[in-house]
């Protein structure tokens, strides 16, 4: 006898119900590799900021010392305002930079400034560059 009676006296089909071995594994096959599809994109974002972050310290770095420079007077500028420093950090972040400022003097005495900024850090290279003009005023 394959059919059982319910309380209200209709048939039901005695059919095997739940997941088989098979369904169960290709289910987890599946989710597996959603899975992996997520977390290879979260590692990505996460480098994607990582670089985002060091480029914006980078950019902030040359233009503080842009600043700087430009709270001087143009004819107080010269060569000797060129400088390398090695070990630029941020507070708050792990990374360094090495910040290289040239001062040049141009033939009609206004001085052109250029400022790189670049990472030590291997894993996230960046690198900012800013440069102007300051032209004396008489």
């Amino acid at each position: 006898m394959d059919k059982q009676y319910l309380i209200y006296g209709e048939e039901q089909q005695n059919n095997e119900g739940g997941f088989c071995l098979v369904e169960l594994l290709v289910s987890v096959i599946i989710i597996a590799i959603i899975t992996m599809g997520v977390a290879g994109s979260t590692i990505a974002a996460m480098k994607y900021a990582k670089f985002t972050e060091a480029n914006h310290i980078a950019s902030s770095l040359a233009i503080s010392k842009m600043e700087e420079l430009a709270s001087r007077t143009a004819s107080e500028l010269d060569s000797s305002d060129s400088e390398t420093e090695d070990a630029v950090t941020w507070p708050g972040t792990d990374f360094t930079f090495k910040r290289v400022t040239t001062v040049a003097v141009n033939a009609d005495n206004s001085r052109r400034v250029e400022i790189v900024v670049s990472t030590n850090n291997a894993p996230i290279p960046t690198s900012a560059k800013f440069g102007t003009t300051f032209a004396v005023w008489e």
